[in-house]
């Protein structure tokens, strides 16, 4: 079988180990400096060590290792014992609030169960987990692998430092992804989508009819024909749905005013308002809850707080981001952000109520088969340019590879 090796993605921990030109002066006359040595695993610092895998016949390659903390090298050889400890799933789950399960007996092999840190150095050497994952994992599925040092040298060990969490999340194979056709509108569809809580609407490209799609929840298809609910939606350039009962719309002339409409779940217009005016400088807007996300031509993005009448919150209007242009697609999913870039990766960002991101992560590859994606519920539509609509049972816990 052939193997893959994801020592890139994990070796930031290690990263003490490449080489260097440099020689780096160490004050090593400390009183007692031997007392400072403590047997760690240095990737324990960063647990858990998260990574999505594709269920394939290939095999994975993730690294693993030990150190001696402290000023000194090892006075002698210190051996060191690895094992994988089942019954610390359990634990590491009621602390986190997590319901990991652990890895499958059988898809995992260390390379070895013990190593030695030489006299005179610092670290066991860089060893390798096997990872199998055709008929193991399921796809979506997240389990736990906790690996722990131990020794029988008098040297301490660092408890807090002993046991790496390795979490593996089973995708699917790159171009054999699901998804489901839900609906053909044409060539001439455009790529104007609209999600409306699982519903969606799109602008006629031709005549400017604002369309109504309604899903039928047990099969997820689209009704057709569509219903025409508005006209003149020529005038406007972005058009997105906002707090689960209005659309927002911004006119491509003048200023680029925007105004709300109140819209029932039938497609039914209720009364609207024009909410803000100069909104033509801002290159994207994104909807986010109770937040306008605006996108400026520099790609720094501000946030807009509007409340259920329309009104913004002035007073907490601020920049929270930068280099957020030039992305192909942006918009919101859950408590994230998910991007998809002009070369078809994806990528989720998490994001708090009022603003505040976490570290991203790499959910996709592909993505630019398609010339529009949004949401619908927790799942993904995709529009292509033949006009066709897919449906896409999104997770985005693993890797979402389109293509071979």
């Amino acid at each position: 079988m052939n193997k893959i090796n994801l020592t890139s993605i994990v070796l930031s921990a290690f990263i003490f180990l490449s080489g260097c030109n440099k020689d780096v002066l160490v004050d090593l006359d400390i009183p007692e400096a031997g007392n400072y040595a403590q047997l760690y695993m240095s990737q324990a610092a960063n647990n858990p060590i998260s990574m999505g895998i594709s269920i394939t016949d290939q095999v994975y390659e993730v690294p693993y290792a030990a150190h001696l903390g402290g000023p000194l090298t090892a006075q002698t050889d210190i051996s060191v014992n690895f094992k994988v400890s089942p019954e610390m799933v359990a634990a590491y789950n009621q602390k986190n609030n997590t319901t990991y399960i652990l890895m499958p007996e059988g898809s995992y092999t260390l390379e070895r169960s013990s190593a030695v840190i030489s006299k005179g150095s610092q670290g066991t050497g860089i060893l390798k987990l096997a990872i199998k994952t055709k008929g193991f994992l399921e796809a979506f599925e997240s389990y736990l692998l906790p690996i722990s040092i131990s020794t029988s040298t008098d040297v301490n060990l660092n408890k807090e430092l002993s046991t790496t969490y390795f979490v593996f999340t089973g995708s699917y194979a790159p171009g054999e992804v699901p998804r489901e056709k839900v609906l053909s509108m044409g060539a001439d569809a455009g790529s104007f989508l609209v999600d409306f809580n699982g519903d969606f609407l799109r602008k006629d490209p031709a005549t400017g009819d604002l369309l109504f799609y309604k899903a039928n929840v047990a099969s997820g298809q689209f009704a057709t024909p569509p219903k025409t609910i508005s006209t003149g939606w020529n005038v406007m350039d972005k058009v997105f749905s906002f707090g689960g009962n209005r659309l927002i719309a911004r006119f491509a002339s003048g200023g680029g005013n925007i105004n709300q409409y109140f819209l029932s779940q039938d497609g039914v217009f209720g009364a609207q308002r024009e909410v803000g005016q100069g909104w033509g400088v801002i290159s994207t807007i994104v909807p986010f809850k109770g937040l306008l996300l605006g996108i400026g031509a520099n790609g720094d993005m501000t946030k807009y707080p509007l409340n259920g009448n329309g009104d913004f919150d002035y007073s907490n209007i601020r920049q929270i981001g930068s280099g957020w242009g030039g992305l192909a697609h942006i918009f919101p999913y859950q408590n994230s952000l998910i991007t998809i870039e002009n070369n078809g990766d994806m990528w989720q960002y998490p994001l708090t109520d009022d603003g505040t991101f976490g570290t991203r992560k790499k959910i996709g590859t592909g993505w630019d088969m398609y010339i529009k994606v949004i949401t619908a519920g927790t799942d993904l539509l995709a529009l292509d340019t033949n006009g066709d609509l897919w449906r896409y049972k999104f997770n985005p816990e693993g890797l979402w590879p389109l293509k071979k």
